[in-house]
C-alpha cells in the first residue's frame, strides 16, 4: 500500500468498495427481520447491535493517528446514538504502530482505557509546547474534543464498548476470501460476475436514496437469485399438482378471455381447455420461480419476449404461404395446423434448467395471446389472415 490514501476518486472508490464488502460479509449473519445500514465515510451498522467504522488506510495506526481520534469523535456526536449499540468497532487495514499505547486495549477496563487516552493527550500537549508552535495539530484538536469534560460520561460509556480490529486484508484479498467462504457453489468463471452483481445490488439507487438500509430478507433474496444464476450445474423446475390445475381449468369460464377467443376464431374450440391448463401451469411456475428467487422477473420477461419474436416470425412465414383464394374452412385448417405445429415444437430451455416443461412454454403462448392489444408492436395471433 502507499502512504495514507490520497483524496482522489480511484482510492475513494476502493475505500467505498471495501466498506460495501464488509457490509456484505455482515449481511450473511443478519437474523430474520434485522437491518443493516450503510453510511458514507465508512459506517456499517447492524441495528441495535453493532456499529463499525470501516477504514482503508495504508500507514500504521499510531497514538495520534487522526483515523482513531476522528472515529472516537464521530461516536461521541449526539446524532451517532452510540448507546443503542452493544459494540463499537474500528475495523481498519492499518497495523498498530510499534510504540503505540493502543496495543493492549482489549484487556483494559474503561477507566484504564481512559487513562491511556489522557496520557496520549498529555504527550501531544507537551510536544506542542516544546515545539514553540501556537497552532495545535488536527490530531491534538480531536484529542481535546474527545477528552473534553462535558463529554466524559459519554466517553466512558463508549470506551467500554470499543473494539479495534487491525491488520485487515486488502480489497482484493478480502474479495478472494469472500468468494472462498460464500461462493463455493458458484461456477469459478462466474465468481466475478456474482460479485459485480452483488456490489451493484448493495449500491443500487433504491437503497442509497432511502437511508441505505439492507434488510435480511432483501439480501437473502438477492443471494438466492445470484446463486441460482451462476451456480455450477443445472436446476429443476418446481413440481406442480397437475390434477389440481386440470380441475381448476375445467371450472373456469374463459370464453371471453382473449386467448380463448383467438382459438375459437380458428375453429379450435376443443383446444381451449388444454390451453387453459397450460396457462395455469405457466402462471404457477412463474409464481414459484420468482417466489423462491430462483429466476428473476427479468429472465422470465426475456423468455417471453424470445417466444413472442419466434412466434411472430413463424406466423409471418406461414401467412406468406397462404394463397389469398383460400376459403374460410381452409384458412381455419391452416390456422389450426400452425397452432398445433407451434405447440409441438421442441421447448427452449429457461435459463439453466435441465428440463423446461412443455406446459410452461405453451402456457407462455397463451399468456401472450391473452395480452391487451397494443401491449406489443404486433398482436399475438394464430389465424392465417390479417
Amino acid at each position: 500500500m502507499d502512504e495514507k490514501l490520497d483524496f482522489d476518486a480511484t482510492k475513494l472508490f476502493i475505500a467505498l468498495k471495501y466498506q460495501i464488502l464488509v457490509a456484505m460479509e455482515y449481511c450473511h449473519s443478519l437474523e430474520d427481520g434485522e437491518i443493516l445500514w450503510i453510511e458514507v465515510f465508512g459506517d456499517v451498522t447492524v441495528a441495535d447491535k453493532k456499529q463499525m467504522e470501516v477504514k482503508y488506510y495504508a500507514d500504521n495506526l499510531t497514538d495520534g493517528h487522526p483515523n482513531f481520534w476522528n472515529t472516537l469523535n464521530n461516536w461521541l456526536k449526539p446524532e451517532s446514538r452510540f448507546r443503542q449499540y452493544s459494540t463499537l468497532v474500528l475495523l481498519t487495514t492499518q497495523s498498530l504502530g510499534e510504540d503505540t499505547s493502543l496495543k493492549n486495549r482489549g484487556s483494559l477496563t474503561a477507566k484504564q482505557r481512559l487513562q491511556v487516552l489522557e496520557d496520549i493527550r498529555s504527550n501531544s500537549e507537551a510536544r506542542l509546547a516544546g515545539s514553540g508552535k501556537m497552532t495545535a495539530s488536527r490530531s491534538l484538536e480531536l484529542q481535546r474534543k474527545v477528552l473534553a469534560d462535558d463529554r466524559r460520561v459519554d466517553l466512558m460509556d463508549a470506551l467500554s464498548k470499543i473494539q479495534i480490529v487491525t491488520d485487515q486484508s486488502s480489497l482484493m484479498e478480502r474479495i478472494a476470501h469472500y468468494k472462498k467462504q460464500h461462493l463455493r457453489a458458484i461456477s469459478a468463471h462466474h465468481g466475478d460476475d456474482y460479485m459485480n452483481d452483488m456490489f451493484g445490488f448493495m449500491t443500487s439507487p433504491s437503497f442509497m436514496t432511502t437511508s441505505w438500509q439492507i434488510t435480511s430478507e432483501a439480501f437473502t433474496d438477492k443471494t438466492r437469485e445470484l446463486t441460482s444464476r451462476y451456480m455450477v450445474g443445472t436446476w429443476k423446475f418446481p413440481k406442480v399438482d397437475y390434477k389440481a390445475l386440470e380441475r381448476k381449468a375445467s371450472e373456469m369460464d374463459v370464453q371471453t378471455r382473449r386467448f380463448a377467443e383467438k382459438l375459437s376464431e380458428i375453429g379450435a374450440d376443443s383446444s381451449i381447455l388444454e390451453a387453459t391448463v397450460d396457462l395455469l401451469h405457466a402462471q404457477h411456475y412463474i409464481y414459484e420461480l420468482i417466489k423462491d428467487c430462483t429466476v428473476p422477473q427479468s429472465d422470465i420477461e426475456d423468455y417471453r419476449r424470445n417466444q413472442y419474436r419466434s412466434h411472430i416470425s413463424s406466423w409471418r412465414s406461414y401467412l406468406a404461404q397462404c394463397p389469398s383464394s383460400l376459403s374460410i374452412i381452409d384458412l381455419h385448417k391452416k390456422s389450426q395446423a400452425f397452432y398445433f405445429d407451434r405447440c409441438a415444437l421442441q421447448v427452449d430451455r429457461l435459463c439453466r434448467y435441465d428440463y423446461t416443461p412443455i406446459e410452461f412454454r405453451n402456457g407462455i403462448y397463451q399468456m401472450l395471446a391473452d395480452e391487451e392489444p397494443g401491449t406489443r408492436s404486433q398482436e399475438f395471433h394464430w389465424k392465417m389472415w390479417e
